[in-house]
């Protein structure tokens, strides 16, 4: 059916070349089929890959650990690669249990259930969300039903990227940076949350900032600049196409080392199409290159959709798009600091605008400082990356790298310490117990509403606006009478 339609589109596309421009309408809808039908494909495709159907009894199985594993209240979660499908593992603590790590083959003998719905609360469904995330079993084996039989000698290229991220996150405990700032270290630097507690957790979403704890496009942003301006002072102009080709292997390089989370991913592919956009003379950045971005991702793993990260972080980078230029021209700015200033406030204001119903929705959380939050780590965040890359980098020179260090574990403290002061702060966040997702769309009609008055300043727009506000309060009515 694919090929079919594909064909069709062809064919419809050479019609429409010789008649009126006022059809163009017929092949927009042609392509968007299209898509729907390739997008339908690949899912079910994903879906036949990740559902299983396991052996009834307890067997005997090979699996090699594929990331770093999780500590938990009692046990230790591990992803294992069995027969080529992902499983969770769950080990009780031991020293053996402890020790294992990134391509460790491990013999096992257990019962593999597939994932079954175990939180009635807040709808939740936790085996549809095992199986986005590519798991397509979960298993208890006891301590005297598993062997690690060492590290596979046929590693993947995925497998030997975690193993540097392991060897970075050792090496960062034996240069010195304390053990109270690793977790957050870590989690900035190399993408690693498995050590982050809840307290910790709690204060910087409170405080407006968890999103600083997952990698995102802000921290490969850091990363690009650095790239860009390293490039351009060590390769002249014309060697631009070579220069794109450096910094876009360093940054897929780097998105291997953490793991290839969503939103890395998808800074990354906006880096690189950002990159050709420049090369070409084009807009380097717009809704159709976030688009773009989207489609190669969807097409990779059409499972991202699901995927919170995804969501959160193509949400913020189009409010930033869309909405960033309204905020920051309403305000004229023409000192240097003031602009830097008013210019990530809006940004910050523009991402949260976006992303808040999401937020709501997920976390059930909204911060009420986060302006000022944001501010601070948009200082905070930078100097840590910088300093972490030159820790790594003055490691034959330990002498000097421990100044570095202190200033790395001076740079997080701060970080952590601002956190935790802020969500402290009276009202620091308020959640609402509530939220569906027909108030979601609803609000997003609202924000285009609002949107588009302010660009055309017709009167319609309120009136649409004021509609859809009344049309927003009567569903939470709703959802809180049901509740």
């Amino acid at each position: 059916p694919v090929a079919v339609l594909l064909v069709l589109l062809v064919v419809l596309g050479l019609r429409l070349r010789s008649h009126s421009y006022a059809y163009r309408w017929v092949y927009g809808v042609g392509v968007s089929c299209f898509m729907f039908l390739v997008g339908w494909v690949l899912t079910g495709k994903a879906w036949g890959d990740v559902k299983v159907e396991w052996p009834t009894e307890r067997q005997v199985y090979r699996g090699v650990v594929k990331e770093r594993p999780v500590e938990k209240k009692r046990t230790y979660q591990c992803r294992v690669e069995v027969a080529d499908r992902d499983i969770l593992l769950y080990l009780p603590k031991d020293s053996a249990s402890a020790s294992l790590g990134v391509a460790d083959e491990l013999l096992f003998e257990a019962r593999i259930d597939s994932p079954k719905e175990e939180n009635d609360s807040l709808d939740f469904d936790y085996a549809t969300y095992l199986y986005h995330h590519g798991i397509s079993g979960t298993a208890y084996v006891p301590a005297h039903a598993w062997l690690n039989k060492g590290q596979v000698k046929d590693k993947s290229w995925k497998q030997e990227a975690l193993l540097v991220r392991e060897r970075l996150l050792d090496k960062f405990q034996a240069w010195g940076v304390e053990a109270e700032r690793m977790p957050v270290l870590s989690a900035l630097t190399l993408g690693h949350k498995g050590d982050l507690d809840k307290e910790t957790r709690t204060s910087f979403s409170v405080a407006g900032v968890s999103h600083v704890l997952a990698l995102s496009g802000m921290h490969i942003g850091v990363i690009w600049f650095l790239l860009e301006g390293l490039m351009r002072l060590l390769m002249r102009r014309r060697f631009g196409w070579l220069r794109w080709l450096i910094v876009t292997s360093i940054l897929w390089i780097f998105a291997f080392v953490v793991g290839l989370e969503a939103s890395v991913v998808r800074a990354v592919v906006m880096c690189m199409l950002i990159g050709l956009g420049s090369l070409s003379g084009s807009r380097p950045l717009s809704i159709n290159t976030l688009m773009l971005a989207a489609f190669f991702m969807l097409f990779y793993w059409p499972f991202y959709l699901f995927d919170v990260g995804f969501q959160l972080s193509f949400v913020a980078v189009a409010s930033i798009l869309l909405i960033h230029p309204m905020i920051f021209g309403q305000w004229k700015v023409y000192h240097r600091l003031g602009r830097w200033v008013w210019g990530t406030l809006s940004v910050s204001l523009a991402a949260q605008l976006g992303t808040a119903p999401l937020v709501m929705y997920y976390f059930s959380v909204f911060s009420v400082y986060f302006l000022f939050t944001n501010l601070v780590v948009a200082m905070l965040v930078p100097l840590i990356i910088y300093a972490s890359l030159l820790m790594v980098m003055l490691a034959p020179l330990p002498m000097i790298q421990m100044w570095v260090v202190k200033v790395v574990n001076g740079l997080v403290g701060a970080l952590d310490a601002m956190a935790a002061w802020v969500s402290g702060w009276p009202y620091a966040s308020f959640s609402l117990a509530v939220l569906t997702p027909a108030e979601i769309i609803t609000f997003y009609a609202v924000l285009a509403c609002g949107l588009t008055y302010v660009r055309t300043q017709k009167t319609k727009w309120i009136v649409r606006l004021l509609f859809g506000i009344v049309c927003l309060l009567a569903l939470h009515l709703y959802a809180l009478w049901r509740g």
